[in-house]
């Protein structure tokens, strides 16, 4: 069992927040010890691995509630297979442009309405909801571009902007998509999946081997976009929380 103090989370939900991640070998004896958390902290997130249904059973006796599964993807981009006929009369046209002020990154998060993401644990969640959510992803965003570790780029189809990804560098060779989204006024316009496909190229361009995301089960469409593009799952979580206020 890992515990972390998610001191970040404060100012999005104004709740004392903890992560707890459970991993195969922990046994439900091990939930005993959540205890004195449960006075310490007013809003408590946990992670179970793949089959570990005791452990979600336990946590679920002590007053926790399923909120999504999440899978871990991964892409190897040095095997790419070719863009489908379907997507490349689109991908053909989409260019990509980085953000690189904090003008620009401005007014990037203008254009990221506050119901763009609304099928992940947190705007699902009764006790938290679409603001806070989008509140929360504003705020990784900022926070990631002035950190110096992210790679923020929007897409561009005829001069006109259309979705954006935020990646953090795990290393040289290996990038993780936090979020990836086609803007609102974009969207059901058949662009989601160049968006995707072309992306794949400029990281291969750009020298990167691999690229890391997850995805929640409450994102049906999100799941098989990177599916068809060619993520493959390689982990599978439960995720629970826990308000104790």
């Amino acid at each position: 069992m890992k515990k972390t103090d998610a001191y970040w989370e404060k100012r999005n939900f104004d709740k004392k927040v903890l992560e707890i991640e459970l991993d195969a070998n922990d046994s439900t004896d091990c939930l005993a010890e959540l205890q004195n958390d449960y006075a310490n902290y007013e809003y408590i997130v946990t992670k179970v691995p793949k089959r570990r249904m005791d452990l979600v059973h336990g946590l679920e006796e002590a007053g926790f509630r399923f909120m999504e599964t999440q899978m871990e993807m991964t892409m190897n981009l040095t095997k790419l297979s070719k863009p489908s006929r379907f997507t490349k009369a689109i991908s053909d046209h989409i260019q990509f442009q980085t953000v690189e002020t904090i003008e620009r990154l401005e007014e990037m998060l203008s254009r990221i309405d506050e119901d763009l993401f609304v099928t992940d644990r947190v705007s699902l969640d009764p006790e938290l909801g679409i603001g806070l959510a989008h509140k929360r992803y504003v705020n990784w965003i900022r926070d990631g571009f002035l950190s110096g570790d992210a790679l923020i780029i929007e897409a561009i189809l005829k001069s006109k902007k259309i979705g954006f990804f935020y990646f953090t560098k795990r290393n040289d060779k290996a990038i993780h998509a936090v979020l990836v989204s086609v803007y609102n006024n974009s969207r059901r316009r058949g662009v989601g999946l160049s968006f995707l496909e072309e992306i794949r190229s400029w990281l291969a361009e750009a020298g990167y081997t691999k690229v890391v995301t997850r995805v929640s089960s409450n994102n049906i469409e999100a799941l098989r976009a990177n599916l068809f593009v060619g993520f493959e799952i390689k982990e599978i979580y439960y995720i629970l929380r826990k308000v104790t206020n």
